[in-house]
């Protein structure tokens, strides 16, 4: 018997990636095991390779040995498995079933499901993570982010709600794909953004190159400070050159508002300030304009500006925010 190969399939079922045919023959070893010191120093090896506080004590290995071996959906082997090694392995699938939700069939006949971790972060607070990859996603707030505890298939898989900032690790041959709706985003290594709500999608590249396809169809390929816009509602694509570094200066605090119109800096400003922005006259959602705020401005200070930028006026009640065209100046009657 192969210790090795042993220790691969062990390292299957810790990682949450094993396969039905490499389940069956694990269980084959270990139905064989009874005093098998290959076995023995596989699984040794794997336990040794746990942190401290994720090994069980005696009497808890015991106790979940027999709750998973009392399960009807274990499958149980018909030549005696020493009890020590067993007690091991139900420690192994403790740390899977606890972790992130991940749901585990003990059959052959199933395919064990990655195990996933979601993360929701509140409005006006960014987040940054670091991935099992070593890769590093910022979350603007508001945003959510459903990613694997590990990657151990041919494929690193994130879910988005909302916008992100992806610096990934290069893996010739495990690309990294991100999913928005029906909308996937597929890098080997780079850094790029992306935006998604209902009604539009925009992904722009830092650095590298990504293509990005609805389903089977492809939208586009995108470079280096090119941006991909894509509209489900409607189907249109529009690819345009930017400056990829100011769509990613959220990720520093900074809020760089570039030839945007009123309405898209409201959705912007937001979501960074956690407030609502209501027009009284939807004409002036059309004005258009760029400013940066590159200081930790609040949010008066911000509205102080753009409204002196664009001539209208502002009221701020609790979190909403109405802008008004601006009332002229009246004249006192000459005497």
């Amino acid at each position: 018997m192969n210790e090795e190969r042993i220790h691969q399939l062990l390292g299957y079922l810790v990682s949450n990636n094993i396969s039905a045919e490499d389940y069956e023959e694990l269980m084959r070893y270990l139905g064989e095991a009874t005093e098998n010191p290959a076995l023995q120093a596989a699984i040794d090896r794997i336990w040794a390779e746990l942190t401290p506080t994720q090994q069980l004590k005696p009497d808890e290995s015991d106790a979940l040995y027999q709750q998973i071996t009392d399960n009807t959906r274990f499958v149980r082997q018909p030549t005696p498995i020493r009890r020590r090694w067993l007690s091991y392995a139900a420690a192994i699938l403790l740390l899977l079933i606890t972790g992130a939700g991940a749901y585990l069939w003990f059959t052959p006949s199933r395919i064990v499901s990655l195990a996933y971790r979601e993360v929701s972060v509140p409005p006006g607070q960014p987040l940054q993570l670091k991935l099992a990859d070593s890769s590093i996603v910022w979350l603007k707030g508001g945003s959510t982010l459903r990613y694997p505890v590990s990657f151990t298939g041919n494929t690193r898989e994130l879910f988005l709600t909302g916008e992100g900032y992806f610096d990934v690790t290069h893996r010739d041959n495990q690309p990294f794909l991100v999913h928005t709706g029906s909308v996937t985003t597929r890098v080997l290594g780079t850094a790029f953004n992306i935006q998604a709500n209902e009604q539009q999608l925009i992904v722009a590249v830092v650095n590298g190159k990504v293509s990005v396809a609805e389903g089977k169809t492809a939208l586009g390929v995108i470079v280096a400070n090119q941006l991909l816009e894509y509209h489900p509602q409607n189907k249109q694509v529009a690819l345009r050159d930017t400056i990829a570094g100011n769509l990613v200066a959220w990720t520093k605090g900074e809020l760089i508002l570039d030839n945007v119109t009123m309405e898209e800096a409201a959705a912007t400003i937001g979501k960074w300030y956690n407030v609502a922005i209501e027009f009284s006259d939807p004409a002036l959602k059309k004005s258009r304009f760029s400013f940066s705020f590159l200081h930790g401005e609040n949010i008066e200070e911000v509205m102080n500006m753009i409204s002196q930028l664009n001539g209208f006026s502002y009221h701020i009640k609790r979190d909403t925010i109405t802008v008004s065209t601006k009332k002229p100046l009246r004249r006192q009657p000459q005497r």
